[in-house]
């Protein structure tokens, strides 16, 4: 249905966005590592080394962020609003760690030249500070890796609330799809319903019709059975009128003939 179609794309720009979001975790992590590892190596080709990667990493996630951006331009308003504003946090945490980046390469430029001056017999004064200020650093890379595990918990919560959303809108999917099913079968029940209280008033009509005619039939044969009976009866009774009308004559009885003397 089309209801289906939109939520089925929805999830693909869901796994999409999610996907730019992983990747800019990991490689977030990753320069976080790299930032760490320029602060505590000592030699010149494997920090230049680790720094060129770590110019690499940012590279990427500019391009992952830039790629997030347009997609987010394009979605509606409820997940335009939500990623632009884990954009901007993105954005912020990406600019931090490219300030991170910078006091790291400068701290272990002035390092090597520290270490380049005690080398050739500098004071034990500026050892100390120069240790302090490692430690310092130290302190500091710490708390971005602190940070960047934070960030990495904070994104396993959001992951996990998407998870959760995604799981509700299926289950409202599914149940709107079953309401539409029992929606249907009312309305089919209806419709039976319907065509069964017509077929009863057709019945009641023909019961009636039937009886309304076997009343007529049974009238007509009453009205037949008394003209016949009439037609029966009547001759009978003018037959016997007619014989109670007639004078009856008496009956002469014979003489008998007088004796001679």
């Amino acid at each position: 249905t089309f209801e289906e179609k939109i939520f089925d794309k929805t999830l693909i720009i869901m796994s999409l966005l999610e996907t730019y979001e992983q990747q800019f975790g990991i490689t977030i992590a990753e320069i976080t590592s790299k930032i760490n590892q320029i602060s505590r190596i000592s030699d010149p080709d494997e920090r230049q080394s680790a720094e060129s990667q770590a110019e690499r990493l940012f590279a990427e996630a500019r391009e992952t962020l830039e790629q997030l951006e347009l997609e987010t331009r394009s979605q509606p308003p409820s997940i335009r609003q939500k990623y632009s504003t884990r954009l901007q946090s993105y954005t912020a945490e990406q600019k931090k760690l490219e300030n991170d980046f910078k006091q790291a390469k400068d701290f272990a430029q002035r390092q090597q030249q520290r270490d380049e001056l005690f080398s050739s017999g500098a004071d034990d004064n500026n050892y100390h500070a120069a240790s302090e200020y490692r430690a310092r650093l130290l302190d500091n890379t710490e708390r971005l890796e602190r940070t960047g595990r934070r960030m990495e918990e904070g994104l396993g919560s959001v992951y996990e609330t998407e998870r959760v959303g995604r799981d509700i809108l299926a289950d409202l999917a599914s149940q709107r799809e079953t309401l539409t099913r029992s929606r249907d079968k009312l309305k089919s029940t209806n419709q039976d319903l319907g065509s069964s209280s017509r077929i009863l008033g057709g019945m009641m009509r023909r019961v009636v019709q039937n009886r309304a005619l076997l009343l007529l039939i049974l009238g007509v044969m009453l009205l037949v059975i008394g003209a016949v009976l009439y037609v029966a009866l009547k001759p009978r009774t003018l037959h016997i009128g007619a014989d109670s009308a007639t004078p009856t004559t008496p009956t002469k009885l014979p003489v008998a003939p007088a004796p001679v003397p």
